[in-house]
């Protein structure tokens, strides 16, 4: 890639006419480490959206398009969304065992109800996140521990 090509293909995210609307029009607040305890104990029902750096995966792109269609199609329901800092999106998603981006999660209050991984199709998302939502309690996470002899065989 030569320097035109580089200086063309590169998003920026604080000009880029998706990610201004995905802030400004949308919404959607940046979530970061100095502010995720803030997220977390606020009340009502929210949405988290993680996705990494849209200069290393395009598929960010479809995300903050999605987004904001999300949260319209919610209404309402939604006291809070937020789109995950670049920068700190892997380890903030890997706190809910999330490991495949983009991620739309669901919280209410600061417990996480679950999430959609990877990109869906309207319908896919539309469908997931409202049983997501409709869940009583959290999703649980099993952690796998081998004892010595288990591992050994």
């Amino acid at each position: 890639m030569n320097e035109i090509t580089k200086s063309i293909a590169h998003i920026d995210t604080q000009t880029h006419p998706c990610f201004v609307r995905l802030h400004q029009q949308g919404g959607f607040e940046i979530l970061n480490e100095a502010n995720v305890d803030a997220f977390l104990h606020s009340e009502g029902l929210k949405l988290a959206v993680f996705a990494d750096d849209p200069n290393n995966r395009k598929e960010t792109m479809d995300i903050v398009v999605i987004a904001p269609e999300l949260k319209k199609a919610f209404g309402d329901t939604l006291t809070q969304s937020v789109f995950a800092d670049f920068q700190v999106a892997r380890a903030l998603a890997a706190r809910w065992g999330l490991r495949s981006m983009p991620a739309v999660a669901v919280f209410h209050g600061k417990t996480f109800l679950g999430a959609v991984q990877g990109l869906q199709t309207w319908d896919d998302y539309c469908q997931k996140l409202v049983a997501i939502m409709q869940k009583p309690q959290s999703t649980p996470r099993v952690i796998a521990v081998l004892t010595e002899n288990e591992s050994n065989t």
